[in-house]
C-alpha cells in the first residue's frame, strides 16, 4: 500500500527502457517490509542539475540509483562523496539526508568483483582489458587493482580519456602495471566492455569478434535480457561469457542498505 508516509527511491537514466534495478529494489523492500517504493526516472544531460534539485526539495525522496549517462555528471552535484566515489570521480547512488543533503557513492566496482566471484572467476593475478573510460569504467577499474590484478589497461575512442583514467589510476596505485590502448588485449585474461554499447538495439560491439583472445573471459557491465553485441561477438570465438547482471546482483545489497542507511563495508562487496 502506498501513503503519503511512503518513500521514493529514484532510478535515474537516459534511457530507462532496460532498466532492472527498481524491480530488484522493490523486491527488497517488500521482503523486508519497508514503505518504500523505486520508480524510474528519464533524465536527459541537460535537466539533470532540475533532477538533484528536486531531490533536495522533496523529502518523500530516499535517494537515487544513478545509471548511464549521469554516473559522472550528478559527482559535481552531490554535497558529499565517500570513498570511492572519490577516488572514481563517479556515484551511481545518491542519498537524501533528512535536511535535504545528498551524499553520493558508487558499488559498481564492487558489485563487478562481488559478481565475478560468485561465478567463480577470480580477478587476483588477472591481465585485464577494460573498455570504456566512463564511470562504470572508472569504478570496475579501481575495484579490479584493489582486488590484485596483474595488469590493468584501459581503451576508450576519445585517447585522452583512457589516458586521463590511467593517470588518475597510478596516482592511487602507483606500484601497479597500468596502461592505455590495445597492446596488450592479445594477452589478457578477462575484457571487459564498460561503454554503453548494447544499450539500444542498433548497438555494434566496441570490439570486433576477430580481436577477442580466445582464452580470456568476457565481462559486460550493459544488463539485458538477450545476449549484447559485445558478448555475442565473444561467444562468436568461443570466450566464456559474463553478463552484467551479475554486477547489479553484486550490488543491489549494498545499494539498498546506503539509501536506507545502514552502515556499507567495502568487504560486503568483495567477499
Amino acid at each position: 500500500m502506498i501513503d503519503g508516509n511512503t518513500r521514493t527511491v529514484l532510478v535515474a537514466a537516459d534511457p530507462v527502457a532496460h532498466l532492472r534495478t527498481p524491480q530488484a529494489l522493490n523486491e527488497i523492500w517488500e521482503a523486508e517490509g519497508r514503505d518504500l517504493i523505486t520508480v524510474p526516472a528519464q533524465v536527459t544531460p541537460h535537466h539533470l542539475a532540475d533532477f538533484v534539485a528536486g531531490m533536495r526539495a522533496n523529502a518523500s525522496v530516499c535517494g537515487a540509483v544513478i545509471t548511464v549517462p549521469h554516473k559522472q555528471s550528478i559527482a559535481a552535484l552531490c554535497d558529499d562523496l565517500l570513498p570511492q566515489a572519490t577516488i572514481v570521480g563517479a556515484v551511481n547512488v545518491v542519498r537524501r539526508e533528512s535536511d535535504g543533503t545528498l551524499v553520493g557513492e558508487t558499488f559498481d566496482g564492487l558489485g563487478f568483483v562481488h559478481g565475478l566471484r560468485s561465478a567463480g572467476i577470480d580477478p587476483t593475478g588477472m591481465r585485464v582489458v577494460i573498455l570504456g573510460a566512463g564511470g562504470a569504467a572508472s569504478a570496475v577499474a579501481v575495484a579490479l587493482l584493489e582486488a590484485g590484478v596483474r595488469r590493468l589497461d584501459v581503451h576508450n575512442r576519445t585517447a585522452s580519456r583512457a589516458i586521463d583514467l590511467a593517470d588518475r589510476l597510478r596516482g592511487e596505485h602507483p606500484d601497479r602495471d597500468v596502461g592505455t590502448g590495445l597492446g596488450h588485449l592479445a594477452d589478457a585474461d578477462l575484457v571487459v566492455n564498460a561503454t554503453s554499447s548494447g544499450l539500444n538495439a542498433a548497438d555494434r560491439s566496441p570490439l570486433p569478434g576477430a580481436a577477442f583472445p580466445a582464452a580470456a573471459i568476457a565481462a559486460d557491465v550493459v544488463i539485458s535480457d538477450r545476449p549484447t553485441p559485445f558478448l555475442a561477438a565473444a561467444a562468436g570465438r568461443g570466450l566464456r561469457l559474463h553478463g552484467g547482471h551479475h554486477m547489479l546482483v553484486g550490488q543491489i545489497r549494498l545499494i539498498a542498505d546506503f539509501l536506507t542507511g545502514i552502515p556499507v563495508h567495502a568487504e560486503k562487496g568483495t567477499k
